[in-house]
């Protein structure tokens, strides 16, 4: 399986993250490492390490596990993990060379036509201290149910794959729509093309697989 060379980051969202975090402990055989909190929008991640997946793709990739943060406001959360009750392959990132001339031209764009919603600047701070700064596209509702990728510029920042943390092998990622021509072409557009099957939903799917065992979400 080869992902996109820009590849940055999967997305999966959970109710509850400390609980999901053992889920996963418990099925795959690893355990993500903390990875912080968003101010003001009530979430918080883990992370794993992504490996194996294919020559081309970038080095630094990793698995965020997203879900509500305790010690903020549950009502933050809400727009960010609507109808969330079970973990959900949710969405993806890239990192453009150009993050800007990306934005302009998927602005520019007719057929098809790609809305990518505005550019946000984010924040976190490790549990270690470090603030990272990172600016990213963001919409809502998700761009084709989350199969159309995100932005993201990590600017100077160091970018969290590269710290010391477990991996696991990302066997297969993969996405379903009622119309794969069209989503197809959206991701060719974007320089971000994966596996599209037909389907009656818009979803997103990935298969993943560590030491004690493989999960399909």
């Amino acid at each position: 399986m080869l992902l996109p060379p820009e590849f940055d980051h999967l997305v999966i969202a959970v109710p509850n993250l400390a609980e999901c975090v053992e889920q996963y402990h418990n099925i795959l055989g690893v355990e993500a490492i903390p990875g912080g909190a968003h101010p003001g929008l009530g979430t918080a991640n883990a992370l794993l390490g992504l490996e194996g997946v294919g020559a081309g793709a970038s080095r630094d990739i990793y698995l965020e596990i997203l879900g509500p943060d305790p010690a903020q406001d549950p009502a933050l959360a809400a727009s960010r993990l609507t109808g969330i009750t079970e973990p959900t392959v949710q969405r993806w990132a890239i990192h453009p060379a150009d993050f800007d001339g990306l934005v302009t031209s998927a602005a520019r764009s007719i057929e098809p036509h790609i809305d990518l919603g505005e550019v946000h600047d984010m924040t976190r701070r490790t549990p270690e201290g470090l603030l990272l700064e990172w600016r990213l596209t963001r919409r809502t509702p998700l761009a084709l149910g989350g199969i159309q990728p995100f932005l993201i510029d990590w600017k100077d920042s160091p970018h969290p794959a590269r710290q010391a943390m477990p991996a696991v092998r990302l066997e297969r990622f993969w996405a379903t729509s009622p119309d794969v021509d069209t989503t197809s072409r959206v991701l060719r557009s974007l320089g971000a093309t994966i596996e599209v099957e037909a389907g009656v939903t818009e979803t997103l799917h990935a298969t993943l697989k560590g030491p004690g065992g493989s999960w399909t979400i």
